[in-house]
């Protein structure tokens, strides 16, 4: 009998060690979905939210047949709105469904070891956007012209797109925590029609006659700057006389001398843009405004965690460019 008493004291200590919480047990744990607070809707007719509602819908069934959480709770929503003037002429509505990865915490303050609870909040997110692209703080690009009142007159592009995957990858780039061991990095796709894009490379040319407008209204708003101002309209009409085939290549310029224009630099220069405007030809006029046109897929994670690494790779599975490809147009 002490043998056996011995036996269970042991058994039953080992079983409850087993149940205490612990990040190893929880990051195997079966996630779950749930939906969050769901964003704003602005400016979009009865009809085309019926449709783009669909749309979303549609992704995320195909992301709840095809992928499992695992360690987490996701948190998703959707987004319908369009903010702009009211004099920009929208071709097509953006609309967009995130979702926030949210890992599974042990939950510290209760005595029973086994509880666990839910972050409330995580830097690990996915947002799938139709008709809109974000240029990283550099201003978004929608299916729609520029603003007439836009202060610019172009949108900036920090480096090409390249072709990958069947999409175009827009670029990884740290955008919080740089040089830890969990740097939050942010990677953007573009999912097109026939492999093409919805904006265009200003020309030098067009660039160019942009600041001159701008720097003419500088000076009938401020007369006493008009001398300062002059040695910069000075070097752009120079810069015009130059071949048109010079004038023809696109406009990479650097972001602390807009208005001031001294040069134009090469691909890469640390602290340079690339000049884009919206293509309108690109997209498809007689489809309704809640038709996607284009797609973007954006990705942020904090590093270091393999719930992070491990869901966000198998998003990436479920809900694949050929799938979003298969939904333009529709």
């Amino acid at each position: 009998m002490k043998y056996t008493l011995i036996c269970c004291m042991i058994f039953c200590a080992v079983s409850s060690s087993a149940q205490d919480c612990t990040p190893e047990i929880l990051a195997k744990k079966t996630g779950s979905w749930k939906a969050g607070p769901q964003g704003s809707i602005h400016n979009v007719t009865a009809a085309d939210l019926v449709k783009e509602k669909a749309v979303l819908a549609a992704i995320r069934k195909k992301l709840l047949a095809d992928y499992k959480p695992t360690g987490c709770e996701v948190s998703y929503s959707n987004v319908f709105e369009k903010d702009m003037s009211a004099e920009t002429k929208w071709i097509a509505d953006p609309y967009q469904f995130a979702m926030y990865i949210l890992p599974y915490l042990c939950d510290t303050k209760s005595a029973d070891k086994s509880k666990y609870t839910v972050a409330i909040a995580s830097a690990t997110n996915v947002n799938i956007t139709a008709n809109a692209l974000s240029l990283s703080g550099a201003g978004d690009l929608y299916a729609a012209t520029l603003p007439n009142d836009d202060f610019r007159g172009y949108l900036k592009l920090k480096k090409r797109p390249q072709k990958k995957d069947g999409a175009w990858f827009m670029g990884e780039e740290v955008v919080g925590d740089a040089g830890t061991a969990h740097e939050i990095k942010e990677s953007s796709w573009l999912i097109t029609y026939n492999d093409t894009l919805p904006f265009y490379y200003v020309s030098r040319k067009e660039y160019l006659q942009i600041q001159l407008k701008r720097l003419d209204r500088a000076i009938k708003e401020s007369p006493g700057e008009k001398e300062y101002n002059n040695k910069f309209i000075k070097n752009i009409n120079d810069y015009l006389e130059r071949p048109e085939t010079e004038l023809n290549q696109p406009a990479i310029c650097m972001w602390n001398e807009e208005e001031r224009f001294e040069k134009f630099v090469d691909e890469g220069t640390k602290g340079s843009f690339i000049a884009i405007k919206p293509n309108l030809d690109y997209y498809h006029k007689k489809l309704p405004k809640s038709s996607p046109q284009f797609f973007t897929a954006k990705y942020k994670i904090s590093t270091g965690d393999d719930v992070f690494e491990e869901n966000i790779a198998n998003i990436k599975k479920a809900i694949d460019f050929a799938t979003l490809k298969t939904m333009l147009e529709k």
